[in-house]
C-alpha cells in the first residue's frame, strides 16, 4: 500500500504527539503520585499509549484488518479502566491506600 505525504506526516504527528503526552502524564504522575488524581493520570496515561498505538496502525494497516478486534479491546480496556475509577471513587476515605 502506497503512502502519501499526509499519511506519513499524520504517522510522524501521532508519534510526537503520543510520546510528548507520555511524557507530560508520567511527570504529572511522579507529582501526584500518592492522591487519586495520581492514579487517574497513571490510567490516562496507560490510555493515551494505547489509543496512540490504535492511531498509528491505523494509518500503517489500513481500517480494514486486525484493527476490529484492536478496538473492541481498546473498548473493553476504557471500560475496565473507568470501572476501577468509579470504585477507587466510592471507596471510604479510611480503606484508601
Amino acid at each position: 500500500m502506497t503512502h502519501s505525504v499526509v499519511h506519513l506526516l499524520g504517522i510522524l504527528f501521532a508519534i510526537t504527539a503520543g510520546t510528548g503526552a507520555g511524557v507530560f502524564a508520567l511527570l504529572s504522575w511522579g507529582i501526584f503520585q500518592d492522591s487519586p488524581f495520581g492514579t487517574a493520570i497513571a490510567l490516562l496515561s496507560l490510555g493515551m499509549l494505547a489509543v496512540t498505538i490504535y492511531h498509528i496502525m491505523l494509518l500503517v494497516e489500513g481500517p480494514d484488518s486486525i484493527l476490529h478486534f484492536v478496538r473492541s479491546a481498546a473498548n473493553t480496556i476504557v471500560a475496565v479502566v473507568l470501572g476501577m475509577l468509579i470504585l477507587r471513587n466510592h471507596q471510604p476515605a479510611g480503606e484508601r491506600s
